[in-house]
């Protein structure tokens, strides 16, 4: 008879048949599909009884699968809200062959067990659709597949196990003893159907608890649950076997196990370490005074039983270790080689080492102070770690503080108000889970310094550097609510992802954070707020069609990079924004700076008084500065720098072209820059906007904003040189200055009307990346060159013009990354170099061959070419029936090609080597 084992789920539902019909005709626009996921469900399984319960051979059946078991729930990549989620179509994935389906037209699938007299586990691919309406008025079909397991036992066969909850509905077969000094009691249920379902039914699942040499309850022998009064349920005890420091025993209807060394006969309990053991336990059926069959079994077989077999982990509860009150305080710390477990009355310690440590519901206060153990689970209350080392935290309804130390994942779940709350404050943590709690104020998460994985979390995150001596690195962070803020030290987050609508701010001048995902939420990524400001650079956040970008304080001066597509942009009186790529926005608003590549915008919606300037280093009348919606903008509607706009109205699309350009004031080749401790870098002011000219005798003045124990600036004339001679630890704020350039006339005075230029430098210890060429190249068509790029981390190396050059990391040894990057272009073709998104030079791409001939030349019956190449040369001739070509021979990397002519005296073509033209052959 074959046997499940795992974890049995049986719950109690009285299924009826509930068949809902629709009349009508709807119609819509158009109807288009998707693809969704299945975001949530009731339950992934199911349990059968192979028989019905009156024993007859009528198959079980279950009616309407999804509304009365799954309930699939769907979701789109976009969120939009599913309705009509049912089952389209189902398939075996897996696994035995025990179920058939139908789907009637009212989308109710039915499962009906094949066999009364098969077992085990089928696989169930299950595929369902639902819809939604979309902007435009169309039906939008949502499909999603996933995977529903099907467990079918044999009616009146055994299993064993502990309850899984209060009411009985589940059976755990996968428990068992698992804590040191702890008692687990186990139950044996015999499998019967519900009804005319074949659902096993909790009735039928009330424990009947294992008597050992004694008869087991009676029960009536009417089809009611229970044991029949002429069958004993029993421990086989020769089949109870065990390995490892496990203790088992049986008083009256209990069976305990205890785990752990060295038995206290004063304290009955085993207070040193416990061992991870394996238990095997048989429930066998048997028969009592003269029965000749046992009820409800399938065989006659009386050895008929069920086997447990389990792990037995290396745990420490703490309830178990008390006989009267429970206390509410406890300390961890080490005791030579040994980490120990105090508290008021356990003053001489329990030792812990390397163990799971739990902690009942009563517990208020646990502070680990150091030593090592496995994990920390139950409810702690508050959680202090101080040092040491944790592998894994698992509590619940319980705050934890990481003050220092090794500790791995960090899982809190929460039904209570404000728990669940992580802190961490320095030290080495894992990934942090918050996100299941219950309650609005529990599981928000505040990074203060250390080194941390992921991060998810239902409430907010905050990661604030407050200790200038405490840089703080975490992995991506998923929330609804995220604040990243260097105050004192350097903050670096490795992505931020929305998990439902919120916000992300970014503050501080050494705040560094990868990839924006907004996932289609309604998000808004600010940049510096009231009371603080953001300088530097975030990517643009993806999937934020939703979403909002602002900058507030006026000091903000933030760079975005990477295309971007969002609702609106707001920036704030006195802020800079700054945009490298394409923008396509619905509305603009704040009378702040946005600074864009002309062409590169377009707009859908409205601009609010937003002053517009343009990155380009020169600007001409006629040049295309933006596009909008037909009838969305007005000339007038930004606030132009250096220029004015005039309007080319079209059909559906808006055309704003320079009409004229104006001095505007200064400008500066860079707005930020980081310059290691001994390096220098040079800075040039020039005139905005490009193609127009300084007031004729003004003059450039430079000012550096800055300790001069760190910087050093000397100027001439429109360039400043600054130098970084040091870099304070103490104080992170010294570390940070403004360079600005003034424009004064003739007289001495300042021009108000005019801006300056300002650069934020920025001191480093170290230079973030280096590279071992500086100067511009070239590089032969079809060849490569490598570049030895030295940083601390994995520097992102890109080249500015697609087509040119390839790009890929050869190779990678401590801090130096070699990349190689090889001519696909066409000679001629020139790109940027960029490391970490700053020009370090240009690269071209030449011929890679020189030739003797490269003057127009006369053949008279032949004329041989010879060509120089490290490669093989391609040789030909452009215009057929002129002159005919043929290769010699070769000689080191002299390769000789003859031409013959063979066209009209006059005739003409071009000699052609890679490509590329080097001269005109004339038939003489």
């Amino acid at each position: 008879m074959k046997k499940t084992t795992g974890k049995v789920v049986s719950l109690v539902l009285a299924l009826a048949l509930v068949v809902t019909s629709f009349s009508g005709t709807f119609a819509f626009a158009s109807t288009t599909s998707v693809s969704g996921t299945v975001s949530g469900t009731t339950h992934d399984e199911i349990y059968l009884s192979n028989s019905d319960v009156t024993g007859t051979t009528t198959n079980t059946t279950v009616v309407d699968l999804q509304t009365n078991w799954i309930d699939a729930q769907l979701d789109t990549k976009d969120h939009q809200t599913v309705e009509d989620e049912h089952i389209a179509a189902i398939s075996h994935a897996s696994g035995d062959t025990l179920v058939k389906w139908s789907i009637d037209d009212n989308d109710i699938a039915t499962l009906t067990l094949k066999s009364t007299s098969k077992t085990g586990k089928e696989v169930l691919s299950i595929l369902y659709e639902g819809s939604y309406v979309n902007d435009d008025g169309d039906t939008v079909t949502v499909k999603a597949r996933k995977d529903f397991t099907v467990n079918v036992l044999e009616e009146g066969s055994l299993v064993i196990g502990t309850d899984g909850s209060a009411n009985g509905e589940s059976v755990d077969m996968s428990t068992f003893a698992q804590t040191k000094n702890s008692t687990q009691t186990l139950h044996v249920y015999k499998v019967a159907p519900s009804g005319d379902t074949g659902l096993l039914a909790t009735a039928e699942y009330t424990p009947v608890q294992v008597t050992t040499y004694t008869k087991a309850s009676d029960a009536d022998t009417d089809g009611t649950p229970g044991v029949d009064s002429d069958v004993v349920v029993a421990l086989d005890k020769a089949s109870i076997s065990t390995t490892g420091d496990i203790h088992l025993a049986a008083t009256g209807t209990t069976i305990t196990a205890t785990v752990g060394k060295n038995y206290d006969s004063d304290t009955s309990k085993y207070l040193n370490d416990g061992a991870v053991a394996n238990v095997t336990i048989t429930a066998k059926r048997i028969l009592s005074d003269g029965a000749s069959t046992p009820v409800y079994s399938v065989s006659t077989d009386t050895d008929d039983k069920y086997t447990l077999k389990t792990k037995i982990e290396k745990k420490v509860d703490v309830k178990a270790l008390f006989t009267g009150a429970v206390d509410p305080t406890y300390t961890i710390d080490k005791d030579g080689s040994k980490t120990k477990l105090y508290s008021p009355t356990l003053t001489a310690g329990v030792v812990v080492t390397d163990t799971e440590v739990v902690f009942p519901s009563t517990t208020t206060s646990v502070i680990f102070d150091d030593g090592s153990v496995k994990k920390i689970s139950g409810v702690a209350g508050i959680l202090t770690i101080n040092d040491g080392s944790v592998a894994s935290v698992d509590v619940n309804n319980t705050n934890v503080n990481v003050v220092d130390g090794n500790v791995g994942d960090i899982t809190t779940d929460a039904d209570t108000a404000k728990t669940g709350i992580v802190v961490v404050t320095d030290g080495k943590v894992g990934n942090i889970d918050t996100t299941d709690v219950a309650d609005a104020d529990a599981g928000k998460v505040t990074i203060n310094g250390g080194t941390i994985g992921t991060i998810a979390s239902d409430d907010a995150v905050l990661v604030e550097a407050t200790d200038e001596d405490t840089a703080i690195v975490t992995g991506k962070i998923t929330a609804n609510d995220v604040t990243a803020f260097s105050d004192e030290a350097k903050v670096s987050i490795n992505g931020i992802k929305a998990s439902d609508d919120g916000s992300i701010l970014v503050k501080g001048d050494t705040t560094t954070v990868g990839a924006l995902d907004f996932d289609y939420r309604t998000v808004t990524l600010t940049l510096g707020d009231d009371d603080d400001a953001f300088t530097g650079t975030v990517t643009a956040p993806a999937n934020a069609v939703n979403g909002t970008i602002a900058s507030v304080n006026e000091d903000t001066v933030a760079t975005v990079t990477g295309t971007v597509k969002v609702d609106s942009i707001s920036v704030g009186s006195d802020s800079d924004l700054k945009f490298t790529d394409a923008i396509t926005v619905d509305s603009i608003d704040g009378d702040g700076t946005l600074t864009i590549a002309a062409g590169k915008l377009y707009v859908t919606g409205g601009v609010s008084g937003t002053t517009l300037k343009l990155s380009d280093a020169t600007l001409a009348k006629g040049t295309t500065v933006f596009k909008a919606d037909s009838d969305t903008v007005a000339d007038d509607d930004f606030t132009c720098y250096g220029f004015t706009l005039a309007t080319s109205a079209g059909t559906d699309v808006d055309t704003f072209k320079i009409d004229t350009l104006e001095f505007a004031g200064l400008t500066i080749n860079k707005s930020t820059s980081d310059i290691a401790k001994g390096y220098s870098e040079t800075f040039t002011a020039s005139a905005y906007p490009g193609g127009t000219t300084l007031p004729a005798g003004s003059t450039i003045t430079w000012d550096l904003d800055g300790s001069t124990d760190v910087f050093e600036v000397t100027s001439s004339g429109n360039t400043a040189t600054v130098k970084v001679l040091s870099v304070d630890t103490d104080f992170a704020s010294e570390n940070t200055a403004k360079l600005t350039a003034t424009l004064y006339d003739a007289d001495g005075y300042v021009y108000d009307d005019y801006s300056v230029g300002t650069v934020t430098v920025n001191a480093i210890a170290v230079p973030a990346a280096t590279s071992d060429t500086k100067n511009d190249l070239s590089v032969a068509a079809g060849a490569s060159y490598t570049f030895k790029i030295t940083s601390a981390t994995a520097p992102t190396f890109t080249t500015g013009t697609a087509g040119v050059f390839t790009v890929a990391l050869a190779s990678h040894t401590g801090n130096d990354y070699f990349y190689k990057i090889t001519a696909t272009g066409k000679v001629g073709a020139a790109t940027g170099i960029f490391i970490n998104g700053t020009k370090l030079l240009v690269a071209s791409v030449k011929a890679g061959f020189t030739s003797d001939t490269n003057k127009d030349v006369t053949v008279k019956g032949a004329y041989t070419v010879k060509i120089t190449s490290a490669t093989v040369p391609t040789f030909g001739v452009g215009t057929a029936g002129v002159v005919n070509a043929a290769f010699v021979t070769k000689t080191g990397n002299d390769y000789f090609y003859k031409l013959t002519s063979v066209g009209a005296v006059g005739t003409k073509a071009g000699v052609f080597v890679n490509g590329v033209k080097i001269f005109v052959a004339t038939v003489g």
